[in-house]
């Protein structure tokens, strides 16, 4: 039920999974526990404590997350968190490191950053393991129950329409790309001489390649090499990197050689123009609205938990 965000990847699949970011938080952030410092409850939200260790900590995720990071600022949005996990706890709603990973994809993507570069923020600013995973899990957790009350709602076709006419109609259906993945497989497991050769034997297949009726089968004909069928992306279903990268292949051309968990991949731009479907276009109009109906769900929701919480303040 949660929303997925798209890494910047080169490649057809997340490069980057919710797993493996929460990987670099686990491996990278956090090699240390934090100082052990005196803590004073300093406010209580229907009896849970927060710390002004909590609202410090909170202060300086803000200013990371480049929101207003006042003493006020930091007390209510740990307020606001206290309240998301008392009322999902509710449901017995709880994630996983994975999940935590993934809303910190989300957020970095609202950010226009990577996860890397959030999380090394993260790390420059000194906020705690035990901080962090508690905030983005309040998030997730919230989110997701959010998502629960709302299922099967869906954009309405009127609100669509009104969409698509605020250009007068002429909203673009995007580009269509037909597509290819080839992947010379591996057999050792990170041996680099065996990359190494991979790697030239897919640069020499991509020098070669300049149409794809005839580069497919000399793929396929090659020893350890695996030509995917064909398929058709449009432009408004994958993410920018992605986007960016079939633009600047010429048709009929391989996109560079990249290392992935299933070997080194190239994919065929075969063909690219036009869409003569709106069903891209709808689908993306139809997921903002849902996505903007979401937040409007949630802020009434934990407006309405805020209206009736017993919020002591000392």
């Amino acid at each position: 039920m949660s929303d997925c965000t798209r890494s910047n990847s080169h490649r057809m699949k997340v490069s980057l999974t919710a797993a493996a970011v929460w990987g670099l938080v686990a491996g990278i952030l956090f090699a240390a526990p934090p100082p052990a410092r005196a803590q004073e409850i300093i406010a209580t939200v229907n009896g849970a404590p927060i710390t002004n260790w909590d609202v410090a900590e909170r202060e300086k995720l803000l200013r990371v997350m480049h929101e207003p990071a006042s003493s006020d600022d930091a007390l209510n949005s740990m307020i606001d968190d206290t309240l998301k996990l008392g009322e999902t706890s509710k449901f017995k709603i709880s994630v996983s490191d994975g999940e935590i990973g993934q809303q910190i994809a989300l957020e970095a993507n609202q950010l226009g950053m990577s996860p890397a570069a959030l999380i090394g923020e993260m790390q420059r600013a000194g906020i705690s393991e035990q901080h962090i995973k508690d905030h983005f899990s309040a998030d997730f957790e919230f989110n997701l129950m959010v998502q629960a009350y709302n299922k099967g709602v869906d954009a309405s076709e009127g609100a669509i329409r009104a969409e698509l006419a605020k250009d007068g109609g002429k909203s673009a259906a995007g580009v269509d790309y037909k597509l290819n993945q080839i992947i010379f497989t591996l057999h050792g497991s990170n041996v680099f001489a065996e990359i190494q050769g991979r790697m030239k034997a897919a640069e020499q297949l991509r020098t070669r390649f300049t149409n794809c009726a005839e580069g497919l089968p000399i793929a396929r004909a090659m020893d350890d090499v695996a030509v995917k069928d064909e398929i058709v992306r449009n432009s408004l279903q994958i993410g920018d990197g992605l986007k960016q990268l079939l633009d600047k292949t010429p048709t009929g051309h391989l996109t560079p050689p990249e290392r992935s968990s299933e070997g080194i991949e190239m994919i065929a731009v075969c063909s690219k123009g036009v869409s003569n479907d709106d069903t891209a276009v709808r689908k993306a109009i139809s997921d903002r609205l849902l996505s903007a109906q979401m937040r409007a769900d949630a802020r009434r929701r934990l407006a309405e938990l805020r209206s009736y919480a017993v919020i002591v303040k000392r």
